[in-house]
C-alpha cells in the first residue's frame, strides 16, 4: 500500500514528465518546420536574380509546425498559441529573420 503523499508525487513528476516531453516534441517541430523553408529557400536560389535574392525570403507558418508534429510525432490535440511560442522561440533562436518570415506574431 502506497501512502497517500507518495502517489500525489508520482503523479505530479509524471504530469511534469509528460509536459516536458510535449514541448521536446514541439521545440523539435518547429526546428524540422524551419529546417525544411530554408532548404525550399536555398532549392530556390539558383533561379534568382541577385535583386530578388537580397529581399526574398521562405515562409514558416504554425501551421507547418503544427502539421511536423502531427506527421513526426503523432501530435493531433496541440493549442495553437503554444505551437506560436515554441516557433517564435526557435525562429529567434536560429536567426530566422534573416530569411524566413513566420507568422507566429500574429497568433
Amino acid at each position: 500500500m502506497t501512502p497517500k503523499f507518495l502517489r500525489r508525487r508520482r503523479e505530479r513528476q509524471a504530469a511534469a514528465r509528460g509536459a516536458a516531453h510535449l514541448d521536446a516534441q514541439l521545440r523539435a517541430s518547429a526546428d524540422i518546420a524551419i529546417t525544411a523553408a530554408r532548404r525550399a529557400l536555398r532549392h530556390r536560389m539558383p533561379t534568382l536574380s541577385l535583386k530578388e535574392l537580397a529581399r526574398d525570403r521562405e515562409r514558416v507558418n504554425v501551421q507547418d509546425v503544427l502539421d511536423v508534429a502531427h506527421e513526426h510525432f503523432g501530435l493531433t490535440d496541440v493549442d495553437r498559441e503554444r505551437v506560436a511560442a515554441f516557433l517564435r522561440a526557435r525562429f529567434e533562436c536560429r536567426t530566422g529573420a534573416l530569411d524566413l518570415i513566420t507568422d507566429a506574431y500574429d497568433d
